[in-house]
């Protein structure tokens, strides 16, 4: 049997400088037309279940942690249609709240981290304030995550209680990263002197344009 999601521990995806310095390893890592084959864990199966389980994927279910590494990936090398799409898939997944999204530190036990390891970190927290934007905009109108594809009964959905996703705890308790450091788009450039970047990142000492997190 396989474990539930929230106890996989997922590998941590590349540090920033890593995905920057070859873009296109992202692309042919995730190609737009071939989706539900790489939507899953990093983790392989146990040998002896595929054994048994002839024909099935060789690694385990997708999980949170694995479809938000996938998006900091995206948001990181600026692909907007597959950032897009991947918080779309994320926020159909009723049962991932976003609240859960486990602390990238814990990956790194009691080690100092280093300033890779911060600059990540902060763009991930920056992310789940991008997260709780996009979901809770949607939430607010009466869109539950666990909405159906057709919805028959609109006034029954706008009925339900209203719970508004929350970022996690180690986000919230994120600090800003020093000296602050500027992301640059997929031309390899950085916002202009004087020019505003995004403020949920600049909480965290990451200067960058405002990603597109409208995708309903």
């Amino acid at each position: 049997m396989a474990p539930h999601a929230e106890e996989i521990i997922e590998p941590l995806p590349p540090f920033v400088s890593v995905l920057l310095a070859n873009r296109s390893k992202v692309g042919i890592r995730f190609p737009t037309r071939r989706q539900k084959e790489w939507q899953h864990s990093q983790l392989r199966t146990p040998l002896t279940q595929r054994v048994f389980s002839w024909g099935s994927s060789p690694y385990l279910p997708d999980t949170p942690s694995a479809s938000f590494y996938r998006l900091y990936q995206f948001f990181v090398v600026d692909w907007t249609i597959q950032f897009r799409n991947e918080l779309d898939y994320f926020w159909g997944q009723a049962s991932w709240p976003l609240s859960d999204l486990p602390d990238p530190d814990l990956e790194e036990g009691d080690r100092v981290l280093s300033e890779e390891a911060k600059l990540r970190k902060a763009v991930m927290a920056g992310l789940t304030r991008i997260m709780a934007l996009a979901y809770n905009r949607l939430i607010s109108k009466g869109l539950p995550r666990d909405a159906p594809a057709i919805v028959d009964d609109w006034e029954e959905l706008k009925a339900r209680p209203r719970v508004l996703e929350k970022i996690p705890r180690w986000a919230e308790e994120m600090g800003k990263i020093e000296p602050q450091v500027d992301l640059p788009d997929k031309e390899g450039k950085v916002l202009e002197e004087g020019e505003e970047g995004d403020e949920e990142f600049a909480r965290y000492g990451i200067r960058v344009a405002t990603p597109h997190w409208v995708f309903v």
